[in-house]
């Protein structure tokens, strides 16, 4: 079934285009099948015979697919222009959806199987396979120094710590890098750089030991990508080509940048907002590909996700093997055990121990969220065509499935320790907290600077966070040095030693870890100096990719737990 474009769609004024979209809400296809959710589901299931015997908490594909319109309809028009929706099991998709207009020019719909969207990191999923695929042909080793398999190559890391860099490290973002949120974002397809020349050119210094604590790193990921190229002698954006989407009939998905001419869909265009308009934007391109350089339609990422739902397999197609895809699930860091932490790739979502794993993703202008929840045997993805941080992210639209179907338990009251060193706790913890995953050099440094964090004392032992835009949060104490925020599921942590706080980490925050900020660094005294810094900041802003990164940054932030979240502005 095909939706129609609504009549009389004022593209340019997002409550015209909301009307629109209320009538219409855009394109319900399945499979290519040209079928109902429901039957479509019913039909794949049918003629897979591995088809899991597992119990499913979705209702009928029709429920689910009139609540998903209902959640959808309060977003198009104002959070964005257009979505694109997949709902899979592992047997089959249970809902694949567009929404909205894919072009506020054209007025052109979402046709979910055809229309292409940038999924931003989410993109990095997939060169994590890549890497595990590579892992099980014997050709790579998590735990090897990655300057083994870079001989023939131009990029080598610096041996700036007696321990070398692994690729289980730059799978967990553990590797040491100073974070960079640019991902090398051009607005010229001519400045579109070799993968290998952007790795030499822009590598960030060893600013950590590896293996010790968490920090977000684009860099890393595109590292991991040229290591799969050259172990294969090709190019990241063939090998994926050819080992993934190939095999898994990803018909629309490609690393390659700009699509080729002869794609077989359309591409949705990017959209930014003015006031009460939505407006196409000018494409950009990444250069560190394996970062977050992907195209795909839902119907894309829906197979992707049942292989991984479905142990590396979707119907006779196996692109990992059932121990590797398990492998990959494993946690290969823990932060901290009370929050979140990371498998190889994926890391935990929202509440700790919930088994739910995912990943966010945003370019300048788009924005996506997908999870995977393999106890429950579902995945859920949601891409815009913006990346708008005045409205909920996509994550949100997650969440309220998750909610609605039992699928993530709901914040309960925390209960407090009864214990009288709770206060002592509370005072020793007091000070402010700089988070690993934020650049501390050049332009970009003031991000870090506004995320700074600041802990102090509350009543009844409890703890106050602050941060430097006011948004204030309270924490109690449900064990030594583990507290849960009232009124939600977020959980804050801090690890000590003899004393000495080594570390605060946040459930909604697994980019990183915040460590104690010198007296001589902390906002009271940036405070008095952050009108020059941001000053070059917006300068910097000047550029694309200055801009990508704030964006990106910005949009990350609320994807976590937008209710919750430590910082948000939501």
């Amino acid at each position: 079934m095909t939706g129609q474009n609504p009549a009389s769609r004022n593209s340019g004024s997002k409550r015209a285009t909301r009307r629109g979209v209320l009538a219409g809400l855009g394109a319900l296809t399945i499979s290519g099948l040209g079928t109902t959710a429901s039957s479509a589901a019913t039909s794949t299931a049918s003629k897979d015979d591995t088809a899991s015997n597992q119990e499913h908490q979705f209702p009928a594909a029709s429920h689910l697919e009139a609540f998903v319109d209902k959640v959808l309809a309060r977003r198009i028009g104002d959070a964005t222009p257009g979505a694109t929706v997949a709902i899979v099991r592992s047997d089959g998709p249970v809902l694949i959806k567009g929404y909205g207009d894919a072009n506020v020019d054209s007025g052109t719909p979402v046709q979910a199987l055809e229309t292409a969207f940038r999924v931003g990191s989410v993109g990095k999923l997939v060169t994590w396979t890549a890497v595990m695929q590579s892992v099980e042909q014997g050709v790579l080793n998590l735990d090897e120094d990655v300057n083994h398999y870079l001989d023939g190559s131009a990029v080598s890391v610096p041996e700036t710590y007696e321990d070398p860099v692994t690729l289980r490290q730059l799978g967990t973002h553990t590797a040491g890098f100073e974070s960079a949120i640019d991902p090398e974002v051009v607005t010229d397809p001519d400045a579109i750089t070799p993968l290998e020349t952007v790795l030499v050119e822009q590598m960030p210094p060893r600013v950590r030991p590896p293996g010790e604590v968490v920090g977000y790193s684009n860099y890393g990921a595109a590292l991991a990508g040229h290591i799969v190229a050259e172990v294969h002698d090709t190019t990241f954006e063939k090998y994926v080509q050819t080992e993934i989407f190939e095999p898994l009939g990803m018909t629309h998905a490609t690393f390659t940048q700009p699509v080729s001419d002869d794609y077989p869909g359309s591409l949705a265009a990017g959209h930014s907002q003015d006031g009460e308009e939505f407006r196409t934007a000018d494409e950009v391109y990444i250069n560190m590909r394996p970062a977050g350089s992907m195209t795909a339609t839902a119907r894309d990422i829906a197979w992707f996700m049942r292989a991984h739902l479905r142990n590396g397999a979707v119907g006779n197609t196996q692109i990992l093997q059932a121990g590797t895809a398990r492998r990959m699930r494993e946690r290969h860091h823990v932060r901290h055990p009370a929050v979140t932490n990371w498998r190889y790739g994926f890391h935990e979502y929202g509440n700790p121990g919930s088994g739910v794993i995912g990943h966010s993703g945003a370019t300048v202008h788009f924005s996506s969220h997908l999870v995977l929840l393999p106890a429950s045997d579902v995945g859920i993805f949601v891409n815009y065509n913006s990346n708008n941080n005045d409205y909920p992210p996509p994550a949100t639209v997650i969440d309220d499935i998750l909610t609605e179907y039992g699928l993530q338990s709901p914040p309960t009251e925390p209960t407090p320790i009864t214990e009288p060193e709770s206060h002592e706790r509370a005072t020793e913890v007091a000070g402010e907290y700089s988070l690993t995953s934020l650049p501390r050099s050049g332009p970009l440094q003031v991000v870090d600077l506004l995320e700074h964090v600041s802990v102090e004392p509350a009543a009844d032992s409890r703890l106050r966070t602050t941060t430097l835009d006011g948004h204030t949060r309270y924490w109690v104490e449900t064990e030594p040095y583990v507290y849960q925020a009232v009124n939600g599921h977020d959980v804050l942590a801090f690890e000590v030693t003899d004393g000495a706080i080594e570390g605060m980490y946040l459930a909604s925050e697994p980019t990183g870890v915040y460590q104690p900020v010198p007296s001589h660094e902390r906002q009271l005294v940036t405070g008095s100096v952050l009108g020059g810094t941001l000053t070059g900041f917006g300068l910097s802003l000047a550029g694309w990719g200055g801009q990508a990164a704030w964006r990106q940054w910005t949009q990350y932030r609320t994807d976590e737990d937008s209710d919750t979240e430590m910082g948000s502005t939501e």
